[in-house]
C-alpha cells in the first residue's frame, strides 16, 4: 500500500512515504517550514520510493493536537490529495503515536507481554499550561493504546497528580526541565520519543487501514491545543 505521511502538529514536523517495507522520510528542523515546503517533500519522498503523490494509495495525518496554523497546513494538505487521488485519509492522534515511540524505547519487552505501563503525555498548551492525556496499553486492541480524555492543566498542577513512577513524555517536557528537577522519581522517557515522526504516522495508519477502516476527509479536523483567542473571547462574552 503506498502510503504518505504528514506530521505539522507543532512548528517543526516531518513527512513520509511508506510501501512494501521501504521508507523515505523528511524532517523539518526549522519552525515555519511546513507550507513552503511541504508539496516539495511529499513529492521527495514518494520519488525515493519510485511512484508519484498521484499514485497513493493511504494518506495519513496527524489531526492533532497541534498549534493552529502549522497544524490547518497539513490537515488540509493531506484531504487535498486524499480528493485528488482518491486515495483513502486516515486521521491519526499524535498523542497515540508519542505513547507508541515512547513504549518503544522505555519497554520493548513489556509491550510483548503486555505489562506496559501508562504513559502520560503533555503538550505545552501556553500561558503556564500543558494540554495533556494518559495511553493505556491494551495488547488485544488493534493499535494497542487507548488514550484517555484531553484536558488543560496548569503544569505545576499536572507534574504534581503524576503518581512516583509514571512514565512521562510528549513535547512539553522541554519546557518543564526546572520543574522535573523536583520529580526525579518520574520516568522520562528519551527526547527522541516527545514528538510524532511522520514514519510512525504512517505505520500506525497502514495497520488501521490493512482493519478496513478509514476516514471521511470532509470530516478530518484539526484538533487544537486550546480554543483560539477569538473563540474564548466569544464565549467569555456569551456567558
Amino acid at each position: 500500500m503506498k502510503t504518505l505521511a504528514i506530521d505539522s502538529s507543532l512548528s517543526a514536523g516531518s513527512v513520509a512515504a511508506l510501501w512494501n517495507g521501504r521508507l523515505a522520510q523528511r524532517i523539518f528542523p526549522v519552525a515555519g517550514e511546513h507550507g513552503r515546503r511541504l508539496a516539495t517533500a511529499l513529492r521527495d519522498v514518494a520519488g525515493e520510493l519510485g511512484w508519484s503523490p498521484a499514485a497513493v494509495d493511504l494518506v495519513a495525518v496527524v489531526r492533532g493536537p497541534g498549534s493552529f496554523t502549522s497544524l490547518r497546513v497539513g490537515v488540509t494538505t493531506a484531504k487535498a490529495i486524499a480528493w485528488a487521488s482518491g486515495a483513502k485519509l486516515l486521521g491519526i492522534s499524535a498523542f497515540e503515536v508519542i505513547a507508541r515511540q515512547t513504549a518503544v524505547h522505555i519497554q520493548p519487552s513489556a509491550l510483548s507481554n503486555g505489562t506496559a505501563p501508562p504513559i502520560a503525555i503533555a503538550y505545552d498548551a501556553g500561558r503556564g499550561e500543558v494540554f495533556a492525556a494518559t495511553a493505556v496499553f491494551f495488547s488485544d486492541t488493534l493499535l494497542g493504546w487507548q488514550v484517555g480524555p484531553a484536558q488543560l492543566f496548569l503544569a505545576a498542577d499536572w507534574l504534581a497528580s503524576l503518581a512516583p513512577g509514571t512514565c512521562i513524555s510528549g513535547p512539553a517536557l522541554t519546557l518543564l526541565t526546572e520543574q522535573l528537577v523536583n520529580r526525579p522519581d518520574l520516568v522520562l522517557s528519551p527526547s527522541t520519543a516527545w514528538t510524532p515522526l511522520a514514519s510512525e504516522v504512517g505505520a500506525l495508519a497502514i495497520q488501521r487501514a490493512a482493519a478496513g477502516e478509514s476516514d471521511d476527509p470532509s470530516l478530518v479536523l484539526p484538533e487544537y491545543l486550546r480554543p483560539s483567542y477569538a473563540d474564548e473571547k466569544a464565549s467569555l462574552s456569551s456567558r
